[in-house]
């Protein structure tokens, strides 16, 4: 029986092709045994703002040294943050989906570990319920505990591919490039990459900005309209 695996590090309310990587497999693994990346999309992402195209809502962390791994980072739970992002989605208030979004996003936010990487993986795993993705989402530090290093960068899928006893690995489009498809080849493994295709939607009258968060998606579609997006995509060996 062929299982397919996922490894990616824990986005905070990532775009839909994250979402579509998770769709494609039968284990998501959350990559919380890397390094902390400061600016990066762990603790942000896009939303659509009056003013601009877009800009950032965050999760304020607290500061540490920049070898962290993602596993130690805190989140910042004495700053109001959530109220910030409730006020910032404001401009979505006449969004066909806007109270069932915000609903959702309130039970979300509002309970929170203060651990970075645990809170993104509950808002992945709340966020996949609602779309009906039965992906299972496990974090790498939890279930591995004794994986917590790779000779080379892009090992990382293999090693987790063998303990789940994989057959195939699934990587963002983004590590083509990176990736020893060769490598992956001598271990037994089939590698293969998602070319997300962010399909348009009507984001009030304004020309349509991809790639921002699903929470935007959300607030335009309908859940059947994203589980038709989910399925556009295209994988390419």
């Amino acid at each position: 029986m062929k299982i397919k695996v996922a490894l990616m590090q824990p986005y905070f309310f990532p775009y839909l092709g994250y979402f579509q990587l998770i769709h494609a497999v039968d284990e998501f693994i959350v990559f919380d045994q890397a390094q902390y990346i400061r600016r990066g999309w762990m603790n942000r992402n896009r939303i659509l703002n009056a003013q601009k195209d877009s800009v950032f809502i965050n999760v304020p962390v607290i500061k540490a040294p920049r070898d962290t791994k993602i596993k130690d980072i805190t989140i910042n739970n004495t700053m109001n943050w959530q109220e910030e992002i409730f006020h910032q989605l404001s401009y979505y208030k006449n969004a066909p989906y806007y109270k069932n979004v915000l609903e959702f996003l309130n039970e979300c936010l509002i309970n929170n570990s203060g651990n970075l990487s645990e809170f993104n993986t509950s808002l992945l795993r709340e966020t996949c319920a609602l779309l009906n993705i039965e992906t299972n989402i496990t974090i790498l530090s939890q279930r591995f505990p004794n994986i917590d290093r790779a000779d080379a960068a892009d090992e990382w899928g293999i090693i987790v591919s063998k303990a789940l006893n994989a057959t195939e690995y699934i990587n963002a489009i983004g590590g083509k490039e990176f990736y020893s498809q060769q490598k992956y080849k001598e271990n037994g493994l089939e590698i293969k990459f998602i070319n997300p295709i962010l399909t348009p939607y009507e984001q009030y009258k304004n020309n349509f900005t991809p790639g921002l968060s699903i929470i935007d998606v959300m607030m335009f579609n309908d859940i059947n309209n994203i589980k038709d997006m989910l399925e556009t995509r295209e994988v390419i060996g």
